[in-house]
């Protein structure tokens, strides 16, 4: 005869709670607060016609801060505006945070490593076309595009628009403090908003790119490339 069985269930095995809390990063990149899209055309300081090819920068040492001093989260992290909106997801220390402390670029003992050793997958790898390979380092910032000069005009955008920060010089730290602290708990994921303001990269109530005159820098214009440097730090904000 078959009977039911009357002994207790077996119970799966107790899943293991996360070691740590999860700071998720949402990256939001925009146009005068909306979204950001590359290859789209926007009008530029002076009404110029201007899109955005490719916009990629670093971020650094990013750090938790609190009363009690900072925490780093993560040595380097490339963000890439063509991908965006996205997240990064950072296991960090349970706490109350002020925000975060970053540096926008890479500090000297990295600049100068060798990309061959960071594999594919890696925001240092030489395949993310961030190396400079002539000057033994990275490049910072990589914003690229086009732009025509007559905003009644119907012709293509030709002009080209390329500024690469690189070199000691152009590094830079940031302070990316909300309105109001967060904090963070262990197996939960806490979200902030990082958003990128990439109409400010060529003008801030403080400086304004010129495209016709101030259009290309690769290493050498340092006046440049130290404009778009401090354009991109006022350019972030974290809520």
């Amino acid at each position: 005869m078959v009977s039911c069985r009357r002994d207790s269930p077996v119970q799966p095995p107790p899943v293991d709670a996360p070691s740590g809390a999860v700071l998720r990063i949402n990256v939001v990149p925009e146009w005068e607060e909306q979204p950001f899209q590359d290859f789209t055309e926007y009008l530029a300081p002076g009404d110029y016609r201007f899109q955005v090819e490719l916009l990629r920068f670093y971020l650094s040492g990013i750090k938790l801060v609190n009363g009690e001093g900072e925490q780093t989260i993560s040595t380097v992290q490339l963000l890439d505006m063509g991908n965006g909106p996205f997240h990064i997801d950072l296991t960090v220390p349970e706490g109350s945070w002020y925000g975060l402390h970053a540096g926008l670029g890479l500090p000297n003992d990295l600049n100068y490593t060798n990309a061959a050793l960071y594999g594919d997958g890696h925001p240092m790898s030489v395949n993310t076309g961030m190396y400079w390979s002539w000057a033994t380092g990275y490049k910072f910032v990589l914003f690229d595009g086009r732009y025509n000069p007559d905003p009644l005009s119907t012709t293509a955008l030709l002009a080209p628009f390329s500024v690469h920060t690189g070199m000691d010089t152009c590094y830079t730290e940031v302070d990316l403090f909300p309105a109001l602290p967060f904090s963070t708990t262990k197996g939960e994921t806490t979200e902030v908003t990082l958003r990128v303001a990439v109409d400010g990269f060529l003008q801030t109530p403080e400086e304004t790119i010129n495209l016709p005159a101030e259009n290309q820098s690769h290493g050498a214009n340092y006046p440049l490339a130290l404009k778009l440097t401090r354009n991109v730090k006022r350019s972030l904000r974290l809520e």
